[in-house]
């Protein structure tokens, strides 16, 4: 037995099909969408933002991962949300004509303790102004 057929798999379908009256009737226009113009599949961005918030909750209590994988997954995950929130800020509050709060601190828990050293608060008043992730996304996701 090879190794490739010895590797257990799980497996996961979904079909939706939301009513047009319900918010997640646009959403699933949007990804199809997004398939037309940009070729970027619907499960991938499904897939993509769901990973950003569970990935490393689900590999967290598994024997597999060594604490710097963990560590290293869970900053990514981290940087990956960032940007989520920065396109829903940049999209969707300034269609909205709303103001973005300013952050005034940031919780420990949140800073690794190779970073605290690194961070520079930046206390001006721009709201305007895109705090950069490290993802590159445009007006319609993350590419």
């Amino acid at each position: 037995m090879n190794e490739e057929t010895s590797q257990k798999r799980e497996n996961i379908s979904l079909i939706y099909k939301p009513l047009d009256n319900h918010p997640d009737y646009h959403l699933i226009r949007l990804l199809k969408k997004r398939k037309k113009q940009q070729g970027i599949m619907p499960k991938k961005s499904i897939l993509e933002a769901t990973k950003a918030f569970w990935l490393p909750i689900a590999c967290l209590n598994v024997d597999t991962y060594s604490t710097e994988a963990l560590e290293q997954m869970f900053w990514e995950s981290i940087a990956q949300l960032n940007a989520q929130q920065e396109l829903l800020w940049n999209i969707v509050g300034k269609a909205l004509s709303l103001e973005k709060p300013q952050m005034t601190a940031v919780s420990q828990a949140m800073v690794s303790h190779n970073q605290k050293e690194n961070l520079l608060f930046d206390e001006s008043d721009e709201s305007d102004e895109n705090i950069y992730s490290g993802l590159e996304y445009d007006e319609t996701g993350i590419l």
